[in-house]
């Protein structure tokens, strides 16, 4: 069978069990609740560094298990869209396209800007925004991450491009909902004293947390 090329266009007509294959594949740990898109941007990307590395075997797909293909990244899906997902309750994974009309257009505003906005939502179904603030993306770059205030409970992303003054809001991510963990962790501090029951005591709790607070103290800032 003859080489196929492989593009955004192409994953998004396979079943979620046929990405989850193909990731398998190429050594790509899927956890069960990852997002589709997610899985999909990772699989762009690895074809992407697959295709920048000379040295990195070319990527092959097999569709019978008698023959393989080869896989060549040809470019975006042609449609401009956005979306995110938790990195850790502190930091929000954001990835995006832009389709050739919208990138000719920007290419031909002088002094325009592509920005995401993050949106708090009052909950994971309403549309009114409670507060808001700007990131500036890096340049050439479709994706980023951006840290989340503490106290959010829902989130969307508005990928905006800005020129002359003005605001245009090109796609918007679906909601994302931002757990939330005990009280004893969130509110855990140093030199904040934290009164434990005698049975909670033995079970070793609170150097538990004191070393939670240590590993990981940016999810608390």
């Amino acid at each position: 069978m003859s080489g196929e090329s492989i593009n955004r266009a192409y994953l998004e007509t396979l079943i979620f069990s046929d990405l989850v294959n193909l990731a398998d594949k190429y050594g790509v740990d899927v956890p069960d609740d990852l997002d589709r898109r997610f899985l999909i941007a990772e699989l762009l990307e690895l074809v992407e560094e697959s295709g920048s590395n000379s040295n990195t075997e070319e990527m092959k797909i097999s569709h019978d298990g008698s023959s393989e293909n080869t896989v060549v990244f040809i470019g975006n899906y042609n449609e401009t869209q956005i979306s995110c997902i938790l990195r850790n309750p502190a930091w929000l994974f954001v990835f995006w396209n832009i389709s050739e009309n919208d990138s000719t257009k920007i290419k031909k505003s002088v002094g325009s800007s592509l920005k995401l906005r993050i949106c708090s939502l009052s909950d994971s179904k309403s549309m009114s925004v409670i507060d808001d603030f700007e990131v500036q993306t890096v340049t050439d770059s479709q994706e980023q991450y951006v840290l989340i205030p503490k106290g959010k409970k829902f989130l969307k992303v508005d990928l905006i491009c800005e020129c002359a003054g003005t605001k245009e809001i090109l796609a918007f991510s679906p909601v994302v909902t931002i757990p939330h963990g005990s009280s004893l962790v969130n509110d855990l501090q140093p030199g904040r004293d934290v009164h434990f029951s005698p049975v909670v005591e033995l079970s070793g709790m609170k150097l538990i947390l004191t070393e939670q607070y240590k590993n990981h103290r940016h999810s608390f800032s």
